[in-house]
C-alpha cells in the first residue's frame, strides 16, 4: 500500500465560486404502458427530487460546505460523510440530466477536499469528512468515478465558461488524479486500490472493477486532451488504457473466462479468502466491467475498443445468473441476488445488485430479463413488504413510497433473516444506479463527438417513454429534445424534434425490425420521424 498523507488542494474554501442552480434546466422522462413503467417513472422522479432535498448541500450551513452529498438523509447510516465513488456516479446523472450548475457545485466541493498523497498526487479517500478537512486515500472508483464525470461535464459547459477551465486544469495538472493512473503503471501491470471494489479487507489489491474503470478514466481523458489539442498526452493515455485492458486479460479472467474480481499485488494471484469472484461468493458487483463500460465507450457494447469487456462480462453475467439459488429467484421473482451466500443470498440492491444486473440485462439485449427484473425493482419498492425501517442504532422513516432504499429482499426471506434497510431510503448510489438504468431504456448515447446514437430497449411489456428538453451534447454544442419512442398496433414509431440548441449533426437510431434490429442514419437533424414493424 502507498503511503498517504493529506495535502489540501485549496486551503481556502472561501474563494469557491458561485453557481445558479436555479438555472438548471433538467430533462424529464416519462414510461407508460404497463403498472411497473408507471411505478418506475414516479420513483425515478421522486427519488432524484428526494435526493437534491435531503442528500444536497446547496449552500454552506457551518458545517457542510456547498456541494456535498450526503451518503444518506439524516438520522441514517453514513449521514454527514460524502463517499466518492457514490459521489461521482451521482455527478454523472446529474450531468447526463442536465444539472449543469449542481454538478459543478459538487465538482468543485470535490476539488476542494480531496488531497495528495506522499507521491505528489491527487488521490481520492473512501469517503469525504468536511470536518476532517482535506483527506487522500486510494479509492479508485471514486477517483475514476469522479474524472469520468468531471470530463462529461467539461464536455457539455460553455467553452467561455470559467469552471469549464477548473476542470481541465485539475485534470491536466502535473499533480492530477489522471497522471497518479499513470504513475502507477511505471511500476506495476495493474492500479492497485482498497475499499469496497478494491482491497475489501482493508489493503490494496488489484480488482477488475477497479482496473477496468480505470482505463475508461484515461480514455475518458484522452478524448478530453484530444479536445484541446493535446495529441501527445491523449496518446499517452490511451496507451495506458491499452496496457491495462491487456494485463486484465492476462491477470483477471478465470479458467471458465469470467471475471476474477482481485489478485494479490505481490503474488498476481487470487487470494480467496478475502476475494471475490463468480465461483467464489458470487459478488453482483462484477457486472460493473459492462455496465461501467457504456459511460466512456457508449451503449453499443459492438463498437467498444475492447471487445474482452463484452466477452468476459457476458460470461460472467451467464455464469452469476446459472447459481442455482440465484437461477431460482430470478425466474419465482425477477429478484437479483447481490451475493450468492451473505444474507442467505436473498439481499440486494437498486445498486451494486439489482442495478448492475439490470444495466447489462439491457446492454446485452437481454429485454425479457430486463421486464422481469424492473417488475421486482419497481413493484418492492413501493410496497417494501415487511421492511423494518432501522440498521443497528439507527432508525428513520420514509417520506415516500416512491423512495428506493438500499436493501431489498427476496419474498423467500421472511423468517429467515432480519429484513432492515440498511443505509436506507435515498442512500445516493442506490438511486444513481436506477437513473441510469432509465437512460439505458431510453438509449440515448452522446458519448461520441462523432455521431449521436439512440438505441431504446424498451422492456417488453412496456408500450414506450417520452423524454422533455432532453439534453444531447454534439460536436456543435448542446441541444435540447422531445424524443418520443411508442409501440402500438404491431408498429414501434419514433419521434424527435429538436427544442433549442441548433441540430444534431449526425445522428443513427437503432430501432427493432421484425428480422432483427435496424439501424437508421440522418445528418443535421431538427425534426425527425421513423417507423418499423415491431418484433
Amino acid at each position: 500500500m502507498m503511503a498517504l498523507c493529506c495535502l489540501p488542494l485549496h486551503a481556502d474554501t472561501s474563494l469557491s465560486p458561485a453557481f445558479n442552480l436555479q438555472s438548471d434546466s433538467p430533462g424529464r422522462v416519462t414510461f407508460f404502458g404497463s403498472d411497473s413503467a408507471d411505478l418506475f417513472t414516479k420513483e425515478i422522479n421522486e427519488s432524484f427530487k428526494g435526493v437534491l432535498a435531503d442528500d444536497f448541500v446547496s449552500t454552506p450551513d457551518g458545517k457542510f460546505p456547498a456541494g456535498f452529498l450526503n451518503a444518506s438523509p439524516q438520522s441514517q447510516p453514513w449521514y454527514g460523510t460524502m463517499w466518492t465513488r457514490d459521489a461521482g456516479t451521482f455527478m454523472r446523472e446529474l450531468v447526463q440530466w442536465g444539472y449543469y450548475q449542481h454538478a459543478c457545485q459538487v465538482a468543485q466541493c470535490v476539488m476542494d477536499f480531496v488531497g495528495t498523497n506522499s507521491d505528489g498526487f491527487v488521490a481520492f479517500p473512501r469517503l469525504i469528512d468536511p470536518q476532517a478537512g482535506p483527506q487522500s486515500g486510494s479509492e479508485m472508483d471514486g477517483q475514476t468515478a469522479t474524472i469520468i464525470a468531471m470530463v462529461a461535464l467539461w464536455q457539455r459547459l460553455p467553452l467561455d465558461d470559467p469552471f469549464r477551465a477548473r476542470l481541465y486544469q485539475f485534470l491536466h495538472q502535473e499533480s492530477s488524479p489522471v497522471r497518479s493512473l499513470d504513475h502507477f503503471l511505471k511500476t506495476g501491470p495493474l492500479i492497485p486500490g482498497s475499499g469496497e471494489f478494491g482491497g475489501g479487507k482493508g489493503h490494496d489489491d488489484y480488482n477488475v472493477i477497479q482496473n477496468n474503470l480505470c482505463a475508461l478514466a484515461l480514455l475518458s481523458t484522452a478524448n478530453m486532451e484530444d479536445q484541446v489539442g493535446d495529441h501527445a498526452t491523449a496518446k499517452k493515455w490511451r496507451k495506458d488504457a491499452r496496457t491495462l485492458f491487456d494485463n486484465i486479460q492476462k491477470y483477471l479472467i478465470n479458467e471458465k473466462g469470467s471475471w476474477i474480481w482481485g489478485i494479490d499485488i505481490q503474488t498476481l494471484k487470487p487470494n480467496h479468502t478475502d476475494t471475490d469472484s463468480a465461483t467464489f461468493g458470487g459478488s453482483g458487483g462484477l457486472n460493473g466491467v459492462v455496465c461501467m463500460s457504456a459511460d466512456v465507450l457508449g451503449f453499443d457494447s459492438a463498437t467498444w475498443p475492447w471487445q474482452g469487456a463484452v466477452e468476459h462480462g457476458e460470461k460472467t453475467f451467464d455464469e452469476l445468473c446459472d447459481f442455482p439459488l440465484r437461477k431460482e429467484q430470478f425466474e419465482k421473482y425477477g429478484f437479483w441476488p447481490q451475493m450468492n451466500y451473505t444474507h442467505k443470498g436473498l439481499l440486494t440492491s437498486p445498486s451494486y445488485g439489482q442495478g448492475y444486473a439490470l444495466q447489462d440485462m439491457l446492454l446485452l439485449d437481454k429485454l425479457a430479463m430486463a421486464d422481469h427484473g424492473l417488475e421486482f425493482l419497481a413493484q418492492t419498492t413501493y410496497k417494501s413488504p415487511d421492511l423494518i425501517w432501522s440498521l443497528n442504532q439507527y432508525h428513520y422513516t420514509r417520506l415516500s413510497p416512491y423512495y428506493f432504499y438500499e436493501r431489498m429482499y427476496s419474498p423467500d426471506a421472511k423468517g429467515q433473516i432480519e429484513l432492515t434497510a440498511g443505509c436506507g431510503p435515498l442512500n445516493l448510489v442506490n438511486v444513481s444506479e436506477p437513473l441510469k438504468v432509465a437512460r439505458l431504456i431510453a438509449g440515448v448515447d452522446d458519448t461520441s463527438m462523432n455521431r449521436v446514437q439512440i438505441i431504446p430497449r424498451l422492456p417488453p411489456s412496456w408500450s414506450g417513454y417520452h423524454l422533455e428538453n432532453w439534453p444531447i451534447c454534439t460536436s456543435h454544442g448542446l441541444v435540447r429534445a422531445d424524443i418520443s419512442y411508442e409501440r402500438k398496433n404491431g408498429m414501434i414509431n419514433f419521434s424527435l424534434e429538436i427544442k433549442r440548441g441548433g441540430n444534431i449533426p449526425k445522428l443513427a437510431v437503432r430501432l427493432p425490425g421484425k428480422n432483427g434490429t435496424i439501424w437508421k442514419y440522418q445528418d443535421n437533424v431538427e425534426k425527425l420521424k421513423l417507423t418499423s414493424a415491431a418484433p
